[in-house]
């Protein structure tokens, strides 16, 4: 199994720390598992482009299977997060 490292933008990390603190962790935990698990669907518009689903929140990602690098580019509300991509 490969080790990634992932980058969180800081839009998203900003977004993320405003949140109560089992939710926080909640979260952080989830994208600390990526890319192997978690409820991660493609973005059909975008090339290299994945979503995650966190009970009402997303984070959208980037990943290529050949890097080692996993960039957490937004995150918010599930309302929310399509608007800003």
């Amino acid at each position: 199994m490969k080790v990634y490292k992932i980058r969180i933008n800081k839009s998203a990390k900003k977004f993320i720390d405003k949140q109560p603190k089992n939710q926080r962790e909640r979260i952080y935990t989830a994208i600390s598992k990526l890319p192997s698990s978690g409820n991660i669907k493609k973005m059909k518009a975008f090339d290299n482009l994945y979503c995650l689903r966190v009970g009402d929140y997303r984070i959208i990602f980037s990943w290529k299977e050949n890097e080692i690098i996993i960039e957490v580019m937004n995150a918010n509300n599930r309302g929310d997060i399509y608007k800003n991509i």
